[in-house]
C-alpha cells in the first residue's frame, strides 16, 4: 500500500533554494546539524543556514569528505575526524 502524497501549500516551488527559503532572516546564535552537508543539496543547504547566521555541524563519515566541503565552502572548517563546522561570519 502506497500513501498518496499531498500539497503543504507553501509558496515555494520545486526549484526554490534554501537561501530563497531562509531569505533574510537572522538566525544568530542558532545551531543545526545538518547530515549529508559535505555535498548536494545538503551543502547548499549548510551554505544558507550559516548565512544566516546559524553554526551548522555537518557530520561526514570520513575525514576526506568533511575536508572537500571544507573546500567548496569559504566560511567551513575541518574539526575532528568526523565533523564539519560552519560557522557565519
Amino acid at each position: 500500500m502506497r500513501t498518496r502524497q499531498a500539497s503543504i501549500h507553501s509558496r515555494y516551488g520545486a526549484v526554490a533554494t534554501a537561501r530563497e527559503v531562509i531569505g533574510d532572516t537572522r538566525h544568530d546564535g542558532a545551531v543545526a546539524v545538518v547530515t549529508g552537508g559535505h555535498g548536494g543539496v545538503g551543502l547548499e543547504t549548510t551554505r544558507a543556514l550559516a548565512h544566516a547566521g546559524v553554526t551548522v555541524v555537518v557530520a561526514a563519515r570520513t575525514p576526506e569528505k568533511a575536508a572537500a566541503a571544507g573546500e567548496r565552502c569559504p566560511r567551513a572548517r575541518a574539526q575532528g575526524t568526523d565533523r564539519l563546522q560552519h560557522e557565519a561570519d
